[in-house]
């Protein structure tokens, strides 16, 4: 079961890309959004929400490919309870991207992703942040919370990604 769903803001610019590009391309971004709020609503295993690719990934390890049809991938990569949604296009797209993002860290990825709240029965808190923390007396309770990390907190509650 999933805790948290990372995105990548350029999957956001390429999706929007794909729906003006035709129509093949339109289906394969309706078929990511599906695939991510299928996620979100149920927090299912990554594999049963869509079709992986056959051979999967072998260039980098715990990279899954989704096959949206008409040549369009999704590549996304699971650490632990951890999603990251990393890229869509077409296919020589996503080769070209797993060609140049060999050597991405985690702690890459997750510095430029943001975090989607999972809905439903399977809702966890979101953990990430309260990780990093550490120290008990490094931390002030009194210092003033910015409205990112609110909207970040609260985002199950308005609906809307922080």
């Amino acid at each position: 079961m999933l805790k948290c769903i990372h995105l990548d803001p350029r999957v956001e610019k390429r999706l929007e890309l794909l729906r003006r590009s035709g129509k093949k391309a339109a289906l394969a971004a309706d078929k990511v959004a599906e695939i991510i709020e299928q996620l979100r609503n149920d927090g299912v295993i990554p594999d049963r929400v869509g079709t992986v690719t056959k051979h999967g990934e072998l260039r980098i390890k715990g990279v899954m490919k989704y096959d949206l049809g008409s040549g369009y991938r999704l590549i996304t990569y699971k650490q632990g309870h951890r999603f990251f949604l990393l890229y869509v296009g077409s296919h020589d797209d996503c080769h070209r991207w797993i060609e140049n993002n060999r050597e991405l860290t985690v702690v890459q990825i997750e510095e430029r992703c943001t975090v989607l709240a999972i809905h439903g029965a399977n809702a966890v808190v979101d953990t990430v942040q309260l990780e990093s923390v550490g120290d008990e007396e490094a931390c002030d309770p009194f210092t003033p919370i910015s409205e990112r990390d609110l909207r970040r907190v609260f985002c199950g509650l308005v609906g809307e990604a922080p």
